[in-house]
C-alpha cells in the first residue's frame, strides 16, 4: 500500500520541479502452502474425509463443549476439540470507543472458512512432526477444568481456563492453560506435552490471518490482508501469504503473530526460540459475480518442552503495547504497527507533533476531520515564510531565463580548451547562485515526510478508523464514496499549478503548460487519489487551498512580476544582465 502512495508523491514532486524548471526559471500466482517445519507432510491426510480420519482414543469419549470468555474489552470462544479459538471479537478500547468491522457488524477476528481451518487449523493448535500424534492434537476432545459454559471476567478479576488431553495407551498427556485479565487484551498461555514422562515436540499455531474477517476484498490502503509479523534479531519481519521466502527469519525469535492494519495475534515466547515457519492457503471466492483469490498465512512456533507465552490478541493501540512491552521487559512490542519504510521520521511526528495536534482539537470539536484541516493549516503557516522565500527565488530565475539560455547558446560552439568558454560558465554559475530555479519546489519536498507521516497515520490509527466527518464521509479511514473529495481536491491542483509563474509569453510551451496544469493532476487524482482514504485526500487538498490562499498574498505583496533581464556585452563580448524596461 506504501508503494503505490509513495510513487504518486515522488511523481507529483517530479513533475513540479520540472515545471519549475522549465515554466519559472528554466499478486502474483498463489505461493503453493509452506508446511510448518515443525509438522509432517499432510498432502496424503488431508486429502481424506472426515469419516476416514482416525477417532482419538481413549479421550474421545469426552463429550464436545464450546466455553464462552467475555471481558469488558473482548469476547471468545473456545472448543474442547483441539482446544483452540473459534471465535474472538473485539469490542471495546480501553477508552471506551466501540470497535466495529468495516461493514459495522461485530468486528470478528478469526477466519470462519471450513477449508482454511482443515489446511490451517485454529488458533492455539498444537501440530507435531508425527502424522498420527498430530491428527490425535487436532481431532482429539480436551477434558475442561470448569463445568460452566460462560466465564465472565470482569475488570480487575483474573481467571483460568485448563484443558487437558490424557491417553494412557500412548502415554502421552497434553496440556493448556490460559491465564485471562479482565481490563487486558494480553493472557497467559501454559503448554505441556509429554509422552511416556519426556517432551514432545509441538508446534503452536498462530492465526490463520487474525484480523477484520469482513474485509473480503482488499484495496491499497487500509483493507489489507493480515500478513505475519516476526520479531527476529531486532528486526521485524513481515511475510505475505503471496511471498513467503524460502528462507524464514532465524532466530532467536523475540515473537511471532498475524496482523491487518488494525488488529494482531501475538505471542511472545518466555524463552526465544530458535526458528519459526508458515502455512498458506490461496481460497477462490465470487463476490459481486468477480472471481477473487484470497490469500490466508498462520504461523508455527516450535517448541520441545513445556513453554509460557504471553498472547496479545487485540486492537494496535500504542499506549497498550507500550504498557505490555514495559511489563515484558522491553520486547520492541511497538513494532507490531507498521509505521512503513521511514519509521525512525514518521513515528516521531505521528507521535509527538500529529497525533497529540488531532487528539486536542479533537476534544474541543469531536470531529477528527476538523482536526485534519486545523493541522494542515497550521503546518502550512510552518512553511509560510520558505514559501515565500521560494517565490521571490522564482521571481529571479524567472527574469533570469533569457540571460541563461543565451548563454547556452553562446557555449554550444566552444572547444573544452577555449577560455571564454570558462568565462562563460563562471557566468552561468553566478547567476543559478543569484536564483536556483529548482528552489521553487523546496516547501513541497520540506512537507514530503509530513505528507507521508499522515498518510501511515489514517491507515495505522484506530482513532481515525471509521471516524465520521461531514454528511456521506463517515470514515475518514476509507475512500470517499462519492468521490467528491478527490475531485475537489484535483481541481485545487489545477488551480495551483496555474498560479505557478511562468515566463510572460512562450508559445512553444502551450502544450507543455496544458499537460501540467490540466492532465497531471486528473491522472494522478485517477491513479493515487480516487480510492485513497478521505482524511489523506482531506489534507492534501486543504494543502492546496491554502498554498494557494499564500500564494495570493505574497504576490500581492511582492507586486508584478520582474521584467526579462536584457544582455549587455562588456569588453570582452560577454553579455551581462541588465533589466528591460517598458516601452
Amino acid at each position: 500500500m506504501e508503494k503505490r502512495v509513495l510513487l504518486a508523491f515522488i511523481l507529483s514532486t517530479t513533475i513540479l520541479a520540472l515545471w519549475y524548471y522549465f515554466f519559472a526559471p528554466s499478486p502474483l500466482q498463489p505461493t503453493p502452502s509452506q508446511k510448518p517445519a515443525a509438522a509432517p507432510t499432510r498432502a496424503a491426510d488431508e486429502a481424506k474425509t472426515p469419516a476416514e480420519t482416525p477417532e482419538a482414543p481413549p479421550a474421545a469419549s469426552v463429550p464436545e463443549r464450546e466455553i464462552r470468555i467475555e471481558t469488558p474489552l473482548w469476547t471468545a470462544i473456545f472448543h474442547n476439540r483441539g482446544a483452540v479459538a473459534r471465535s474472538w471479537n473485539v469490542h471495546h478500547r480501553p477508552n471506551g470507543q466501540i470497535l466495529l468491522g468495516a461493514d459495522r457488524r461485530p468486528l470478528e477476528l478469526i477466519p470462519q472458512e471450513r477449508e482454511v481451518i482443515e489446511k490451517l487449523g485454529r488458533p492455539f493448535a498444537l501440530r507435531s512432526p508425527e502424522a498420527q500424534l498430530d491428527r490425535i492434537l487436532q481431532t482429539a476432545t480436551y477434558a475442561v477444568a470448569i463445568e460452566d459454559s460462560a466465564l465472565r471476567i470482569e475488570k480487575g478479576e483474573t481467571r483460568q481456563l485448563t484443558f487437558t488431553y490424557e491417553d494412557p495407551a500412548r502415554e502421552l498427556r497434553v496440556q493448556k492453560t490460559f491465564t485471562f485479565f479482565g481490563d487486558r487484551y494480553d493472557f497467559r498461555l501454559s503448554i505441556s506435552a509429554t509422552r511416556a514422562g519426556r517432551p514432545l515436540e509441538v508446534a503452536l499455531v498462530l492465526g490463520p490471518s487474525f484480523g477484520d474477517q469482513s474485509i473480503r476484498r482488499s484495496d491499497t490502503y487500509t483493507k489489507t490482508p493480515p500478513i505475519a509479523v516476526v520479531r527476529a534479531r531486532e528486526e521485524t519481519h513481515r511475510v505475505h501469504a503471496e511471498k513467503v521466502p524460502k528462507e524464514p527469519p532465524q532466530g532467536p525469535i523475540t515473537w511471532a503473530g498475524i496482523e491487518d492494519n488494525y488488529f494482531a495475534l501475538v505471542a511472545i515466547p518466555t524463552a526465544p526460540t530458535s526458528r519459526v515457519s508458515f502455512s498458506t492457503h490461496a481460497l477462490k471466492e465470487t463476490i459481486e459475480d468477480e472471481e477473487i483469490t484470497r490469500h490466508f498465512i498462520a504461523v508455527t512456533l516450535p517448541m520441545s518442552a513445556p513453554q509460557e507465552f504471553t498472547v496479545f490478541a487485540g486492537p494496535k493501540d500504542p499506549q497498550v503495547l507500550a504498557a505490555l512491552d514495559a511489563r515484558l521487559g522491553g520486547v520492541e512490542l511497538e513494532e507490531v504497527i507498521n509505521y512503513g519504510y521511514f519509521s525512525s521520521v514518521v513515528k516521531p511526528l505521528i507521535t509527538w507533533i500529529l497525533l497529540p495536534a488531532l487528539h486536542a482539537v479533537h476534544k474541543l470539536t469531536g470531529n477528527y476531520g476538523v482536526g485534519i484541516i486545523v493541522v494542515t493549516i497550521a503546518l502550512n503557516l510552518f512553511f509560510y515564510p520558505l514559501r515565500r522565500s521560494s517565490t521571490i527565488r522564482m521571481r529571479k530565475a524567472s527574469a533570469l531565463q533569457p540571460k541563461m539560455r543565451e548563454l547556452q547558446e553562446k557555449m554550444k560552439g566552444l572547444k573544452k580548451n577555449d577560455p571564454r568558454l570558462q568565462e562563460l560558465q563562471m557566468e552561468q554559475l553566478r547567476l543559478m547562485k543569484e536564483a536556483n530555479p529548482l528552489g521553487g519546489c523546496l516547501p513541497l519536498l520540506l512537507q514530503l515526510p509530513i505528507f507521508w507521516a499522515m498518510f501511515v497515520l489514517l491507515t495505522v490509527s484506530l482513532d481515525v478508523r471509521q471516524a465520521p466527518f461531514v454528511a456521506w464521509i463517515d470514515d475518514l479511514s476509507s475512500p470517499d464514496r462519492w468521490h467528491v473529495l478527490p475531485i475537489l481536491m484535483c481541481a485545487s491542483m489545477i488551480i495551483s499549478t496555474l498560479m505557478t509563474p511562468t515566463p510572460s509569453s512562450d508559445p512553444s510551451q502551450r502544450v507543455q503548460r496544458f499537460m501540467m496544469a490540466y492532465v497531471m493532476p486528473v491522472l494522478l487524482t485517477y491513479l493515487f487519489f480516487w480510492r485513497a482514504p478521505s482524511g489523506l485526500v482531506l489534507y492534501w487538498m486543504f494543502s492546496n487551498l491554502v498554498g494557494i490562499a499564500q500564494q495570493l498574498l505574497i504576490n500581492r505583496s511582492l507586486g508584478p512580476q520582474p521584467l526579462p533581464v536584457a544582455a549587455e556585452p562588456n569588453a570582452r563580448g560577454i553579455s551581462k544582465p541588465k533589466a528591460a524596461t517598458k516601452g
